[in-house]
C-alpha cells in the first residue's frame, strides 16, 4: 500500500481558536491501552481460565489405571455339629485396560488444551481490538470537544461584536438576537461532545476493567493509528487462532474415535483371594474379562467421526472467509485514508486564514452577520469532518490489521 503525506492531527488542532486547558487526571497512550487489555481486562481472564480448565482434563487422563483397586470382604460364623467356627474371605483385584485407551485419552486432553489456547488467543486480538476502537473514539470525542469549544468561543466573539455594533446603531436587534442563538448552539453542541466522550470513557472503563477513580485520558494522534495499517502483510489462515481453533476440535474428534475403537477390546481384571472356609485356609488368583457385548465405544466412534467431519468443513469455510474480510477490509482502509485526501489538500491549509479574514470583516462591517454564521458553521463542519474522517480511517486501521491477523 502506497505511503502519502499525513497532516498530523496537531495541525488541525493549531488552526482553532485557543481552548481552555483541560487537566488530564491519568493520561493513557494507545499502547497502554493495549497492554492492559492482554493483561487484565475480564474476557481475556475468563478465556485463560478455561485453559487450565482444559489442563485439570489432562491430568486426569495421564492417570496410569482408569479405576482404582478394589478390596472385598466378608466374614461371619458357620454352624457346624461339632461347635461354630468363624470364616472370612478377602480379595484384592486390579482392571486393566486394553487397546490404549490412555493415550487416546491424553490426546484428546491435549487437544482440548490447543483448541482453549487457540479460543484464549482469539479472545484477547478481539478484545484488544474492541479496546483500540472505544480509544480512537474517546480520542475523537475529545478532539471534537476541542473544535466545538473553539467554535463556541468564536460564536460568544461574535455575539460581542454584534451588541457593540448594535450599540453603535450599525445593526438591528435581530442580528444580534441571531447571533445570540448561534452562540446557544455553539454551546449546546459542546455540552453533547462532552456526553459523547463519557460514553466513550465509560465503555473504555469497562473493556479494562478500569479501577483508577479518575476518567482514562486518551492522549496520541489519530495519524499515529492510521499509519500502523500500512505496509502490513496478512498473516496465513492456517496460523490465525479461528483456524486453529478447528484444527485442535478435529484432532480431539480423532482422539475421541481412537477412544471408541479402543472400547472394542476387553477389560482384563486380575486379583488375589484369601479365605478360611471351614476352618481351612486357602489362596487363589482371579482373572476377570469384560467382554464388549453391548458398550462398545459406538457413541465415541459415530460422533468423534461427525465432528471431524464438521470441523474440517468449518476449517475450509473460516479460512475462506478471513481471506474474503482481509480483502474488504483493506479496500476499506485504503478508501477511508483517500476520504481525507480532499480536505488535507484543498481546505485546511488556508482554513484559519479564511476564519481570520471573515471574522475581521464583520468587525469592520464588511460583511453582514448572516454571511458571518453562514462561513463559520462551514469552516466548523468542515473541521468536524476532517476529523470524523481521520477517526474511521483509523478504525478501518484497526480493523484492517485485525483481518490481517497482525493484531495481537
Amino acid at each position: 500500500m502506497p505511503r502519502r503525506s499525513l497532516v498530523p492531527l496537531g495541525a488541525v488542532c493549531l488552526v482553532l481558536v485557543a481552548a481552555p486547558a483541560v487537566q488530564a487526571q491519568s493520561p493513557l497512550t494507545f499502547q497502554q491501552a493495549l497492554t492492559m487489555a492482554r493483561e487484565r481486562a475480564p474476557r481475556v481472564a475468563v478465556a485463560r481460565a478455561r485453559i487450565d480448565e482444559a489442563r485439570g482434563r489432562l491430568a486426569g487422563a495421564q492417570v496410569r489405571f482408569r479405576d482404582n483397586p478394589v478390596i472385598d470382604a466378608s466374614a461371619g460364623p458357620r454352624w457346624l455339629e461339632t461347635g461354630n467356627v468363624t470364616d472370612y474371605e478377602f480379595g484384592l483385584s486390579q482392571t486393566f485396560e486394553l487397546g490404549n485407551r490412555r493415550d487416546a485419552r491424553i490426546a484428546g486432553a491435549e487437544a482440548a488444551i490447543a483448541r482453549e489456547t487457540a479460543v484464549s488467543d482469539a479472545t484477547i486480538r478481539q478484545v484488544v481490538r474492541d479496546v483500540a476502537v472505544a480509544y480512537i473514539r474517546a480520542l475523537l470525542a475529545q478532539t471534537r470537544i476541542d473544535v466545538l469549544r473553539a467554535a463556541e468561543g468564536v460564536a460568544k466573539e461574535a455575539l460581542d461584536v454584534a451588541e457593540r455594533r448594535f450599540r453603535a446603531g450599525d445593526i438591528a436587534v435581530l442580528d444580534v438576537n441571531v447571533a445570540r442563538g448561534s452562540a446557544a448552539r455553539a454551546a449546546s453542541q459542546t455540552r453533547a461532545a462532552e456526553a459523547e466522550r463519557a460514553a466513550a470513557r465509560g465503555e473504555l472503563k469497562a473493556l479494562l476493567a478500569w479501577s483508577d477513580p479518575a476518567d482514562p485520558q486518551p492522549v496520541g494522534n489519530l495519524n499515529d493509528l492510521i499509519r500502523a495499517g500500512l505496509d502490513i502483510q496478512v498473516v496465513a489462515p492456517s496460523e490465525r487462532p479461528e483456524v486453529q481453533t478447528l484444527v485442535a476440535e478435529a484432532a480431539e474428534a480423532r482422539a475421541d474415535i481412537r477412544l471408541g475403537q479402543a472400547f472394542k477390546k476387553p477389560d482384563l481384571g486380575f486379583g488375589v483371594r484369601v479365605k478360611r472356609d471351614e476352618g481351612h485356609q486357602a489362596a487363589a488368583g482371579v482373572v476377570s474379562i469384560a467382554i464388549p457385548v453391548f458398550n462398545s465405544g459406538q457413541e465415541q466412534v459415530a460422533t468423534g467421526t461427525a465432528r471431524e467431519r464438521r470441523a474440517e468443513l468449518e476449517r475450509s469455510a473460516v479460512a475462506s472467509e478471513l481471506d474474503l474480510r482481509a480483502r474488504s477490509a483493506r479496500a476499506t482502509f485504503t478508501l477511508r485514508l483517500s476520504a481525507t485526501e480532499p480536505l488535507e489538500r484543498d481546505v485546511l491549509p488556508g482554513l484559519e486564514q479564511n476564519e481570520r479574514l471573515a471574522r475581521r470583516s464583520f468587525e469592520v462591517g464588511e460583511l453582514n452577520l448572516p454571511d458571518l454564521l453562514v462561513i463559520r458553521r462551514e469552516f466548523v463542519e468542515t473541521r468536524l469532518q476532517y476529523i470524523d474522517a481521520l477517526a474511521e480511517a483509523a478504525v478501518a486501521s484497526i480493523d484492517w490489521q485485525m483481518a490481517a491477523g497482525v493484531l495481537r
